[in-house]
């Protein structure tokens, strides 16, 4: 323990720097060994106007103190200059009746001479939490990145705690985040910030759980042993959030704050320095355009769970068939690799499919989807999925709604960037390709949804128009579907190696599905479409 000995003794000699108290603390407190961990992006550091209108701080300040849980003992911020941070610690000590003192941050420009910015910072609970050592930074990707190695009073548990915030590629950023603490057992470090990008490698409006993850997201929750706190226990799957509570330790609970008012409405005048003049609701509510988000963390267990996310809505068709995710994730703390064997019971009218283990190597996190499905025309009720994974059993409450939402076009395979909406987008320049990374070999499809049953005798297709004719298709077939269940063949043929347009005809039929499938596409074992266009 001399570690926290000396640590205590340089919070005796900053003390006179802490933020007092006022009055007897309005909140509890977190247990012995747990800590609560608030990570926001509050956008209050490069225009002077809005750094000096603290409205939103001070708004930010009273509904944390409301939301979470228990008192923080920790923030990481991203956005905020020295004197913004220094104000929030004094409000949020008013607010919550501890005492909050900056242990990190930059002061009233976020440039450096030198060109690198500095807009993080570390904001401790002086009541239970002390500083190790002073915080610094680390520069990446020409950003200050703000850290302070910490500890609970109690001496129950370490926190190094980083700000992050990289200026680029979140990817070629994750080696010098998240080693910049070594891995201790008997500490939580915690990597909280604002990446710059999503979960999913392919955005979209409905992010689905089990989505193709982006690299920086695989490379800490994996060989990292990082948990994304907010993916596992925060119910956070399906918002596009790019802030983040990355943390090597065990995830009691997490969450968000869930009822902002529309940024639409506020931002501008916030941003401008003006909040006074925004809608009501924005002067009393709005602090920044994403919400802050919370952890309470404990010290890892050799192998931690999560089954993710607690409750599923078949509210998304595929097809003839209702379709969602569940994920179940773990996080091997041992030396040794763990294999968890995977079973789901889902009661009719569910039907579920999943790998029959999840294998963990040592030292490191992993996951595997349960694809969860029931046909498009059950019943709208409420149903459980039992999922066992190891020796821990979850139940998964699943509704079937009314209605399910579906998406206007399907593609066996995609590369990212390249999504099957960017052949009915009615744009040439945009395109299609098959995935090719790694590849998946042919035959690949494309399906269009028309969203009704309608007469179809022809289907148009243009190769890409940007002077590359890779993928383009040679050899086809076309189906047609009037339920997406069953699908009939009406043409076949082929096309000649050119940008021009094609048609594929045949008899009228009634549709509300037509598939254009590849069998043999130029240069390799992918397709690509530019446009797809049913008539």
């Amino acid at each position: 323990m001399r570690h926290l000995r000396i640590a205590a003794a340089t919070a005796l000699a900053l003390g006179a720097l802490a933020v007092p108290a006022t009055g007897a603390p309005r909140v509890p407190a977190t247990p012995a060994g747990q800590v609560l961990v608030v990570q926001a992006g509050l956008q209050d550091s490069v225009r002077p106007a809005d750094a000096r209108d603290t409205r939103d701080l001070d708004t930010f300040a009273r509904r944390l103190a409301g939301k979470v849980p228990a008192a923080p003992d920790a923030l990481v911020l991203t956005e905020v200059l020295g004197p913004g941070a220094r104000r929030l610690a004094t409000k949020l000590s008013q607010a919550t009746g501890y005492r909050y003192r900056v242990m990190a941050a930059g002061e009233r420009t976020a440039f450096l001479p030198d060109g690198a910015v500095r807009e993080n910072a570390v904001i401790l609970n002086t009541d239970t939490m002390l500083a190790e050592q002073p915080g610094g930074f680390h520069r990446v990707q020409d950003e200050d990145q703000a850290y302070v190695a910490a500890a609970r009073r109690d001496g129950t548990l370490r926190v190094p705690l980083l700000a992050a915030h990289p200026g680029g590629d979140p990817a070629t950023a994750v080696p010098q985040l998240a080693d910049r603490f070594p891995r201790a057992r008997d500490q939580v470090t915690v990597l909280g910030g604002d990446f710059r990008a999503g979960r999913c490698a392919t955005p979209s409006k409905d992010q689905a759980a089990g989505c193709a993850p982006q690299a920086f997201w695989s490379s800490l929750t994996g060989p990292g042993a990082y948990s994304d706190a907010l993916f596992d226990k925060g119910d956070a799957h399906a918002r596009p959030l790019t802030g983040y509570l990355f943390a090597r330790g065990d995830v009691l609970a997490a969450g968000y704050d869930r009822d902002l008012p529309d940024v639409a409405a506020c931002k501008a005048a916030f941003d401008a320095g003006r909040s006074g003049t925004a809608p009501p609701a924005c002067r009393s509510d709005y602090y920044a355009d994403a919400p802050f988000s919370w952890a309470l963390l404990a010290a890892g267990r050799d192998v931690q769970q999560a089954v993710t996310p607690a409750r599923i809505a078949l509210d998304h068709c595929e097809l003839a068939v209702r379709v969602a995710d569940v994920v179940v994730r773990a996080v091997n703390n041992t030396g040794e690799p763990v294999s968890l064997p995977v079973t789901v019971d889902a009661p009719a009218p569910l039907a579920a499919t999943a790998p029959a283990a999840l294998d963990v190597p040592a030292g490191q996190g992993g996951g595997v989807v349960v694809k969860v499905t029931a046909p498009r025309d059950t019943p709208p009720g409420e149903h459980r999925l039992t999922v066992r994974a190891g020796s821990e059993t979850t139940e998964v409450p699943v509704t079937v709604t009314e209605t399910c939402s579906e998406p206007a076009v399907y593609a066996t395979s995609f590369h990212a960037g390249n999504g099957p909406e960017l052949a009915v987008d009615g744009d040439i320049a945009t395109f299609w390709h098959s995935e090719y990374q790694p590849l998946t070999p042919l035959p690949q499809s494309i399906t269009l949804n028309l969203g009704e049953t309608r007469q179809v005798s022809a289907l148009d297709y243009q190769p890409r128009f940007d002077g590359n004719l890779n993928g383009t298709i040679l050899d086809y077939h076309v189906y047609v579907s009037a339920d997406g269940r069953e699908f009939t063949k009406v043409a076949s043929g082929s096309w000649a190696l050119d940008a021009r347009l094609k048609t594929a005809a045949f008899p009228a039929v009634t549709a509300r599905y037509v598939r254009l499938e590849g069998t043999r596409g130029h240069n390799g074992q992918y397709l690509s479409a530019a446009e797809i266009t049913p008539r």
